[in-house]
């Protein structure tokens, strides 16, 4: 009797019965896998993205945080890309899920273009002076005569407004690490722009925190959201979900206070 040809018979006749156990294995297996979705974040500084190699920053933690919380559903990775690259994207209608932003920068103030959730943070542009000439804003009438510094391609209404009445003077930096800098080593600079996260961040770098002077009101206050393509309802929706009691959520509390003021 030939052995081998009968252990092959055996072994055809036994994967045949098994098949349908290991079609439901892999099955099994497949849905087990959480969906991936890629975060884009355009913001490539403090405290948004710290070290896109070591994956630290503000962004890189949300999305470890919103991963944890799907319990298995989600798996939420990082992408750094710039504006122009993001907005070719969606203009392609690509799927797609941005955060911290918000609706105004999207042209789509009534929220019908895209997802949009409920407000995630809410964000603040700082005026900072040196303490020794420490600069208080009250109303537009304090920029009068006032050297100020802002970011290249930002607006800033209230202080725009003077600028284009001739009444104020901007000078323009290419980001905030850039504009402290000048602060530091400008002696015609009133104070400069900055936004909380990065001011945080960077005035420890410069070693400048004992040295500056931050106006108890802010130039603007802005809230964010998450956008997310329509193509993504049920992304949007367990978002919603976690929102909804992310504040009372210790993890997120300690998330936001390790790279926010």
């Amino acid at each position: 009797m030939n052995l081998d040809y009968l252990f092959s018979k055996v072994s055809v006749k036994a994967l045949f019965l098994l098949k349908p156990i290991l079609l439901m294995l892999v099955s099994l297996n497949v849905y087990a896998l959480p969906k991936s979705i890629t975060i884009f974040e355009y913001h490539q500084f403090p405290p948004m993205v710290v070290s896109k190699e070591k994956g630290i920053g503000l962004s890189y933690g949300f999305a470890r945080y919103l991963t944890a919380k799907s319990k298995g559903e989600y798996s939420f990775k990082v992408k750094t890309l710039s504006m122009q690259a993001l907005q070719d994207h969606l203009i392609g209608e690509q799927t797609a899920m941005v955060v911290f932003v918000s609706p105004v920068w999207f042209d789509d103030v009534g929220m019908k273009k895209y997802l949009w959730t409920d407000v995630v943070l809410t964000l603040k542009d700082q005026l900072v002076s040196k303490k020794d000439k420490p600069f208080s804003f009250q109303e537009a009438g304090s920029f009068k005569g006032k050297v100020i510094g802002g970011i290249k391609g930002y607006t800033y209404p209230v202080f725009d407004s003077m600028v284009s009445q001739r009444q104020a003077i901007r000078l323009d930096f290419n980001s905030d690490l850039e504009s402290l800098k000048a602060l530091k080593s400008n002696g015609n600079l009133d104070a400069v722009i900055v936004n909380e996260g990065p001011l945080k961040f960077y005035s420890q770098i410069l070693g400048i925190e004992q040295d500056i002077f931050i106006a108890s009101q802010p130039l603007g206050v802005y809230p964010v959201r998450v956008l997310l393509t329509k193509d993504l309802p049920s992304v949007h929706k367990f978002l919603q979900n976690t929102l909804s009691d992310m504040e009372k959520d210790d993890a997120w509390l300690n998330l936001k206070a390790l790279y926010l003021p």
